[in-house]
């Protein structure tokens, strides 16, 4: 095991403990939403599909992407703009796009090698924000899905971006994404500053933003461009030879625009192109993260490596997902990266149309027995990832990377307290291809590579900071490594 340690400051602290023990797992924390310390609600809050669900707006105003599906308000808007998308997000799909993920994987492979041979330091949290970017960005790419992108058939984009070729550009992008994100509470409590810049021409406020930004809306323009050729080419009949796989359509905007379901204003250009983006980025920082999570981890534990290379020489090679998934202990390592990644940590409310009831259950840190608490419909409540994933009731000493708290029959049974993806009817749309290139890449890499770190501490992987997504320390230059070939 493995104590991940968080520097929790004392006003931190102090809160957690007036909430926990004086006040108990309810408390009102704005004079509209309330905020619930309790595992054993989360399956009301967040609630499956056939309870209506919406969002609170005042927090989607973070990443201003509202015609995204995650940043979507209405519980029946969000199912209408998923149902449309959820064909190409499918685990049928993402195994059919399984070799297109498996290039890419060893295309990692080989840079990694390369700096082996060469015996300098590779910077892992930039390789995997470039792998995991191809496949979110890769949907801006060839293939939305997919790399969520980086391929050839069933998806989105036309144009393949290869950030895996240029690894001082990859670091440069993720230090900009890291640095953007920075700003989600100005949004959020100043919107009207985002607005006076979108509202300046180009040429005069790509001078006055920071570079992440610049990033956006370059993110912006490309998938504006690739949505123009898609829109052309459908109104001239023009179609791409391709092999369309269990989807049967040739990307996932084809899929959207020909959806009889949704309304014109659906299908149109700026709302198709913030759906783009919103997928692009969540399908990058959330695996990439993990990612560096499990291999600091793994690095510094010597005998958790161990366990895992033993159980994955039991099984022949080359492996697939399928066959990797079945493994229960790189399946552990796995839940354990994802739960210390903790996903979207900002509050993320649900707004139920009925009338509720919460009576803390056995798993409250300090319920008031017999006590119970009628929440009106229309109240903004949201439950963070920072309290689930650290709850002491389901995961003793929380802070300890250690996987074999998901090994067995209880370890079956924390699964449905897991957060990182989202719960309920708007858990995250790509969460199986999030989980191919976790398992492709663990394996992978281990059966490969011996690593050590260099000059990375706890700190560069730990959360420290809150912004939208756990922030490690300020300035962290991620997690590098010395690798040999194993």
């Amino acid at each position: 095991m493995v104590r991940c340690q968080v520097k929790l400051g004392w006003i931190r602290r102090a809160a957690e403990l007036i909430e926990r023990i004086l006040i108990g797992p309810i408390i009102r924390i704005t004079p509209d939403e309330i905020h619930i310390d309790d595992v054993g609600f989360l399956d009301t809050v967040f609630a499956p599909s056939k309870f209506f669900r919406d969002k609170y707006d005042y927090q989607l105003r973070s990443l201003r992407v509202q015609g995204g599906v995650g940043a979507t308000k209405s519980h029946e808007l969000h199912k209408k703009r998923r149902d449309a998308l959820s064909p190409f997000f499918s685990k049928r799909n993402v195994l059919f796009l399984e070799p297109l993920i498996l290039e890419k994987v060893e295309q990692l492979r080989r840079l990694i090698a390369k700096h082996a041979a060469d015996k300098t330091i590779v910077n892992l949290s930039d390789v995997f924000f470039a792998f995991c970017n191809e496949y979110g960005s890769g949907m801006i790419s060839k293939t939305l899905l997919m790399n969520l992108h980086s391929v050839v058939t069933n998806f989105l984009f036309a144009h393949h971006i290869d950030n895996l070729a240029d690894e001082a550009n990859a670091g440069a992008l993720r230090n900009n994404s890291v640095n953007l994100l920075r700003g989600v509470h100005m949004n959020k409590h100043f919107p009207w500053i985002p607005s006076l810049f979108e509202s300046l021409p180009s040429s005069v406020s790509k001078g006055m933003m920071p570079p992440g930004l610049v990033d956006l809306r370059a993110l912006f323009d490309r998938v504006r461009a690739e949505l123009l050729t898609i829109m052309e080419n459908k109104k001239s009949g023009v179609s791409r030879e391709a092999s369309r796989g269990p989807t049967g359509k040739e990307s996932v905007y084809d899929s959207v625009l020909d959806n009889p379901d949704l309304p014109p204003e659906e299908k149109s250009l700026s709302r198709l192109e913030q759906e783009g983006a919103l997928l692009v980025l969540a399908g990058t920082e959330s695996p990439s993260k993990s990612l560096g999570i499990i291999f600091y981890h793994l690095i510094d534990n010597p005998s958790m490596l161990k366990t895992l290379r033993t159980e994955l020489m039991a099984v022949s090679t080359p492996t697939s997902w399928t066959q990797l998934e079945q493994l229960p202990y790189l399946s552990a390592i796995i839940e354990e990266g994802n739960r210390l990644s903790f996903g979207v940590t900002a509050r993320t409310a649900r707004i139920a149309y009925e009338a509720l009831l919460y009576t803390p259950s056995s798993y409250a840190a300090s319920p008031k027995k017999g006590q119970s608490y009628a929440i009106p419909p229309g109240t903004p409540i949201s439950m963070t990832t920072w309290n689930l994933h650290t709850s002491e009731s389901v995961f003793p000493d929380p802070l300890v990377f250690n996987p074999d708290r998901w090994l067995g029959d209880a370890g079956r049974e924390r699964r449905k307290f897991h957060m990182a993806f989202g719960k309920g009817g708007r858990k995250c749309l790509g969460i199986e291809l999030a989980r191919a290139e976790l398992f492709l890449v663990t394996a992978t890499l281990v059966r490969s590579f011996d690593m050590t770190l260099w000059e990375t501490e706890r700190e560069d992987v730990a959360f420290l900071h809150d912004y939208q997504t756990a922030t490690p320390k300020l300035g962290s230059k991620g997690v590098r490594v010395l690798t040999a070939m194993h």
